[in-house]
């Protein structure tokens, strides 16, 4: 029995095997025949997946080339600024406001390969109180949008042809100054500086943003950049035989040339906290023109008159030029290090209205609100990424013709000396506090009519910011 069973058991795992290699040479003829007869092909899918993916970047990708990134920002402001008070032998007391200075939603993404969008959505100082009647805007206004109405400031579409070669369309960041170009989570100090805001001072843009066409590109290795636009500009009124907006556009250029590493955002950086090594130099030019056939736009300064179709009308024109330096002390470094920043910036600009010696217009210009002036900026600023701290200091002026009269050369010629402490809760610039302390000096106040003058203020910012991005 004993036997028996053996030899039965030996005849079944025999049988066993030779099943199983049946089997597998009939899996594999099948499989033969099903690569040179294929099936039947079951439906084409959509190629967009069906869920989304998170990148690398945090974008959310639907396709290799279709993705979404979505970002926030939050600047909360506590602000105690000194009046300056005209006539008083006595200096202005202090006003206190809380409001948003920045509150922000934006996304930016790919639609298919090379072709991008950006759109960015603010509401700027919202909450803040207004000078006057003390009232919180945003005020409803039946005229021109009030400050703190939300808006959209970024909103174009970029496709690129080759590096050299891009070309955008929409609501785009004017290239009109190094500091200008810069993100505003990563000033310097707290804010853009005041002498940025010169060549928007005509009121034609918003918050340094124009509509108009823009090409730009990059060469030698991405160490030079160009950018080239044409925007809406000033637009000039309606005659009796044409409507409006007849005039040409505004013109902007703008060079910018990195020695070490390179920059190819859409803005460039003030702080890179430690993960860049840069330096470089930038110029810009920024040029438009009324027509004569047309009315232009009243002074500032003189009687409020709009100088009447057939009045000559030097053009406008803006120079810009800065070096900057981004060195980390202990190399570059993708996750960030200790840094020391550096920016000088300068600026001519011009909007052609000129006066007699009795300060009569004898010209109104293009931009009658930028008077010929010089500007200048010198910043600098120290980030230790150990500690998580920065300290800052700028000055910054404005010296405008003497060309102009006595008074308003005393309500234009100033410098702000500013300075302060950042702590950063989260590395880079995710969410920091800040502390600054401004001083603006008016420089030429025995010039003034009404005596006697306050020469300076004080101002003195505390700041909340959040950015996810």
């Amino acid at each position: 029995m004993g036997s028996a069973s053996k030899s039965s058991k030996l005849f079944i795992h025999r049988a066993a095997l030779a099943v199983l290699v049946c089997g597998i040479a009939g899996a594999a003829s099948a499989q033969s025949q099903t690569e040179k007869e294929p099936a039947e092909k079951p439906p084409p899918t959509s190629p967009v997946p069906a869920f989304a993916q998170l990148g690398p970047s945090r974008e959310i990708k639907l396709s290799e080339n279709t993705w979404f990134r979505f970002g926030a920002q939050v600047q909360a402001w506590y602000k105690i600024t000194q009046d300056r008070l005209q006539g008083s032998p006595s200096d202005g007391t202090y006003a206190m406001d809380y409001y948003c200075r920045r509150c922000r939603l934006f996304t930016t993404g790919s639609v298919v390969k090379n072709v991008f969008f950006n759109v960015l959505f603010e509401a700027t100082s919202l909450g803040k109180a207004d000078p006057t009647t003390g009232a919180k805007n945003p005020v409803p206004s039946n005229a021109v949008p009030l400050v703190g109405v939300p808006s959209v400031l970024d909103a174009y579409a970029q496709v690129k042809f080759i590096d050299e070669f891009w070309l955008s369309g929409g609501s785009i960041l004017l290239p009109l100054t190094r500091n200008g170009t810069q993100p505003t989570t990563t000033y310097l100090s707290i804010d853009v500086a005041n002498v940025t805001t010169t060549p928007v001072l005509q009121g034609n843009t918003n918050v340094l943003r124009d509509l108009g066409f823009q090409a730009n590109g990059f060469f030698l290795a991405n160490h030079l950049e160009y950018r080239i636009g044409v925007f809406q500009g000033s637009r000039q009124a309606s005659t009796a035989t044409q409507t409006a907006s007849h005039n040409g556009p505004r013109f902007v250029s703008y060079l910018n040339l990195n020695f070490w590493d390179t920059e190819t955002g859409y803005v460039n950086g003030g702080h890179y906290y430690g993960a860049k090594k840069v330096l470089g130099v930038m110029g810009n030019f920024d040029y438009q023109i009324l027509r004569t056939d047309a009315p232009g736009f009243p002074a500032p300064f003189g009687p409020p008159t709009v100088p009447p179709a057939g009045t000559s009308k030097n053009a406008y024109y803006g120079i810009s030029g800065a070096a900057f330096i981004n060195y980390p002390l202990n190399g570059p470094h993708p996750r960030g290090g200790d840094e020391i920043v550096g920016l000088l910036q300068f600026g001519y600009y011009d909007g052609g209205l000129t006066t007699n010696p009795a300060g009569a217009v004898t010209n109104p210009g293009t931009y009658p609100n930028v008077l010929k002036q010089f500007n200048y900026l010198a910043e600098a600023g120290y980030y230790n990424h150990g500690s998580r701290f920065s300290v800052f200091g700028k000055f910054e002026g404005r010296k405008i013709s003497g060309d102009y009269p006595g008074p308003v050369q005393a309500a234009s010629n100033q410098y702000w000396l500013a300075g302060g402490v950042k702590y950063y809760v989260a590395p880079f610039n995710l969410l920091n506090f800040a502390l600054q302390y401004e001083r603006n000096q008016f420089t030429d106040t025995d010039k003034a009519t009404v005596q006697p003058q306050q020469s300076g203020t004080n101002s003195l910012t505390f700041q909340m910011q959040l950015l996810l991005y």
